[in-house]
């Protein structure tokens, strides 16, 4: 009797609970799927031959010739596995106030404005992206280590700004804020590591893994300590008495750096900035070129 009952609670725990075990065969399925794609995609061939080789442009002089190596060879190897370009520049000068809005030629005296629009056109005159030298794939961390002015401005395009939240944006910039001060190798490295998580669409799904998994798990786990715990006290007792109304109960660095022509748009936030969502787009604008941008700044 006692092993019959529990083959009729097994066989009502799977016929009422089949539907997620169906859903969870088509996503694992799903997910073997993607990862053949991805395998199977290699390494994207670089089609933009306008762009510069250099990525490391450490003007203002924080780094080790050893160091600026280094990132270069790390840089590289990411950008295989990314398909995206990534560069890193250095400088220290004010970009903030009407004498250096004077001096440079700035459109504007707010430093949030003024370091965006020197990192987009960086980017846009240098024609980088991993597959086009306009709005092409890729993504700029621009460093300001003025006395007072010290920050950051993350500019994005392409896939990036696509694929880059606010969020995502505020990420990167903290991961760099975490070691600036103390090891500039160790947060532009981590800016380049934490653009390469970010970017890494081999897994990324459109559901909780929590959901889709784990719960099924605690489902069945706490119903089958609630059936084992509750003990028959006559053979009579029906399987009714753990699945309730047919269905389971679940128990309880130079001047000519910043001399440039620029189109700019204010931001509004002085610790980050740009708008958009949690799907991509974070800081969308344009620059002086017309190119489409993401981005936002974090100022010490």
């Amino acid at each position: 009797m006692e092993n019959d009952f529990k083959k009729e609670a097994g066989r009502q725990y799977l016929h009422y609970f089949r539907f997620w075990f169906i859903g969870i065969g088509i996503l694992a399925l799903l997910c073997i799927v993607m990862l053949i794609v991805n395998r199977s995609r290699g390494e994207a061939p670089r089609t933009n031959s306008e762009a510069p080789a250099e990525r490391v442009y450490d003007y203002a002089d924080v780094l080790t010739d050893q160091e600026e190596e280094d990132l270069r060879q790390y840089i590289a190897e990411t950008e295989k596995k990314r398909h995206i370009d990534i560069v890193l520049v250095t400088f220290s000068q004010s970009v903030e106030g009407a004498e250096a809005m004077a001096q440079y030629g700035l459109r504007s005296q707010s430093w949030e404005q003024n370091m965006q629009d020197i990192a987009d056109d960086f980017w846009d005159e240098n024609h980088y992206g991993y597959n086009k030298g306009f709005e092409g794939d890729g993504v700029l961390l621009l460093h300001n280590w003025y006395e007072g002015q010290n920050g950051e401005h993350l500019s994005t395009s392409g896939s990036v700004e696509r694929a880059f939240s606010v969020s995502d944006i505020d990420q990167v910039l903290y991961a760099v804020d975490d070691d600036y001060a103390t090891n500039p190798y160790k947060a532009y490295r981590a800016y380049v590591t934490e653009v390469s998580r970010l970017m890494d669409t081999s897994l990324k799904l459109p559901f909780s893994w929590v959901t889709v998994f784990i719960l099924p798990i605690i489902i069945a786990a706490v119903y089958a300590v609630s059936g084992s715990s509750q003990k028959k006290t006559e053979n009579t007792v029906a399987v009714n008495a753990y699945v309730a109304g047919g269905k389971p109960e679940l128990h309880d660095r130079t001047d000519a750096f910043l001399r440039k022509s620029v189109v700019t748009r204010k931001i509004e936030t002085s610790t980050s900035s740009g708008g958009g969502g949690s799907s991509g787009g974070g800081g969308h604008h344009h620059s002086s070129s017309g190119a489409s941008h993401g981005g936002g700044s974090h100022r010490h």
